[in-house]
């Protein structure tokens, strides 16, 4: 489905049952994989006593030229402005992006992660696999995050993350060795 006004460069490709949603834009050469939404309204309410309400996303997204959204993958429109997704950046299948996202340059997203919304993520970041990431943070460029983490405070450029909460991966791996002696250190101090 390619909703009004929406466009698609020269050369890209939408497989099966993609749509691309009102206003959104996608560059040349670009190739999104079956069931994927592009321009789906982005999760905002707001509640008043006995009330919710729907906070209307007038935004959209665009997306650059050469980038590959996998299978059953979701991009958000902004509020107001536009979710972005810079060149050459690649997702892998399931891939949630949040409204009033920024995805850098070169970066990989891999399957079943998550972006919250109004994430920057820097030029050449990867994300692996089931990997979350909340919402208002900066994933600096280069950083790296290990599947299966959950990061929830900013990141240092080229630093490699892993763990609920992330840290920094050196840091969490001395942390889980030394979790690996604690029942036997119970018994000693017992």
């Amino acid at each position: 489905v390619v909703e009004t006004r929406a466009q698609l460069g020269d050369d890209s490709v939408l497989r099966s049952n993609v749509v691309l949603g009102h206003d959104c834009v996608i560059g040349k050469r670009c190739l999104i994989h079956g069931g994927t939404v592009i321009g789906a309204d982005g999760f905002g309410f707001y509640d008043r006593p006995g009330e919710r309400h729907k906070v209307p996303h007038i935004g959209n997204v665009v997306i650059s030229d050469d980038v590959e959204i996998g299978a059953s993958c979701t991009v958000d429109r902004a509020t107001i402005e536009s979710t972005t997704i810079g060149v050459f950046t690649k997702f892998d299948d399931q891939v949630h992006v949040g409204h009033n996202c920024t995805v850098g340059r070169f970066c990989y997203i891999v399957g079943n992660s998550a972006i919250g919304g109004s994430v920057t993520l820097g030029d050449g970041a990867m994300i692996s696999g089931m990997v979350i990431v909340k919402d208002h943070l900066n994933i600096a460029p280069g950083s790296i995050v290990m599947g299966m983490t959950a990061v929830a405070q900013d990141t240092e450029p080229k630093q490699a993350y892993f763990g609920v909460p992330a840290r920094p991966a050196r840091e969490m791996h001395k942390i889980n060795a030394a979790a690996a002696k604690l029942p036997e250190l119970l018994v000693r101090v017992k």
